[in-house]
Formats: structure tokens, sequence, C-alpha cells
């Protein structure tokens, strides 16, 4: 995981007087910018690069917690991980599986 700089806030009227500013800064020194609304943040401004390492660690996590939770399902019904795979496969083949 890279190395985040602490962001910084700005309310929503200085976002939209500098957000071209906000944009550069977002994206060539990768600070993002938490945008307050009547002093709440309310959203972030972050470079595409940081916002698709988050999205890779969030699929990640999800990855990583359904995957403990079929081995711990598979566990309980006494499964080999062999059996486990072979019915993994058995549902890629199922006809209208999105793929």
């Amino acid at each position: 995981m890279a190395k985040r700089r602490a962001g910084q806030s700005v309310t929503a009227t200085e976002a939209r007087i500098h957000f071209g500013e906000m944009i550069r800064r977002a994206c060539l020194e990768r600070v993002p910018i938490v945008v307050e609304k009547d002093g709440i943040p309310a959203v972030v401004i972050l470079s595409i690069g940081e916002y698709e390492e988050l999205e890779r660690e969030a699929r990640l996590a999800r990855f990583e917690r359904l995957s403990r939770a079929a081995g711990e399902a598979a566990e309980e019904r006494g499964l080999t991980e062999e059996q486990l795979e072979h019915e993994m496969e058995e549902i890629k083949q199922r006809p209208g599986r999105a793929r």
C-alpha cells in the first residue's frame, strides 16, 4: 500500500472557487482534499491513481473475507480442498452464470 500524506480540508465554497488548484494538487501531489459542507466533511477530491488503489485494496479485502468464509463453510461441511475446487468448477459451468 502506498503511503498517503495527510489531506487538506477546504470549504465547499473554497473548492468551487479554486477547483482547478484542487485538481492539480490531488493529481500532481497526490494530496487528497476533503471538502466540507457546513463544517462537515462531505466529499474527497483525489487523484484517479489514489482512487484506483483504494478500489484495488477494497476488492482484495473483500476477496480475502469471502475466501475465509468459503474455507470456514467448507470446513463445517467436511469438504476437502479438492472437493471444494470441484464444486467451484461445477458452479462456473452452470448455464446463465455471468462471466
